[in-house]
């Protein structure tokens, strides 16, 4: 009976490091493959694998954080309290990847802008955020980062949305003065 209430003890643990290592594997062999596989780089240029390899190894980095906090908090016991281990809502999951998918297409129809604070608001709200400043704070200031990063900094377009959508992408740009 001990043996069998050992075991119980380190399931949680062994499911929690599951995931930080898978994604930490995904990462590496991703970011590996563009490497080797994705054409070369043009001179003065950032070429076609460097987005996906920042991508990858931001998933990589995550996960490398994520299972040295599982591997930290494996020796102490459970706690109640805010460093305890989250039971993962498969559902809240599940929304959060379809968000994830069906974002694309937004940005093509509602323009980066528009769709890119709604995603960031939605996203948090599902993710349990619930301070409303915070989030507006985060969504909007974290668009307009991103708008300036890739419009003005890496001078790629992103796509301004159809109908009026154009026109209020275009209006956000002149605020901000990135045309």
């Amino acid at each position: 009976m001990n043996i069998q209430a050992n075991q119980n003890q380190k399931l949680p643990w062994a499911k929690a490091v599951g995931g930080p290592v898978f994604f930490l594997s995904f990462g590496l062999i991703g970011y590996l493959y563009a490497q080797l596989n994705i054409g070369p780089t043009p001179p003065g240029q950032l070429g076609p694998a460097f987005w996906p390899k920042m991508c990858l190894l931001s998933i990589t980095l995550a996960a490398a954080f994520k299972l040295f906090e599982v591997l930290k908090q494996r020796g102490q016991p459970a706690k109640a309290g805010a460093n305890a281990l989250k039971a993962m809502d498969n559902r809240k999951l599940a929304l959060m990847i379809a968000m994830i998918v069906l974002v694309v297409p937004a940005i093509g129809f509602l323009g980066f802008p528009i769709s890119s604070v709604s995603f960031f608001w939605l996203f948090m709200r599902l993710a349990g955020e619930k301070k409303r400043l915070r989030m507006l704070l985060i969504s909007v200031l974290g668009t307009i980062a991103l708008l300036y990063l890739f419009v003005k900094v890496v001078y790629i377009p992103l796509p301004r949305g159809d109908w009026i959508f154009d026109d209020i992408t275009l209006f956000i740009y002149r605020v901000l003065f990135i045309q």
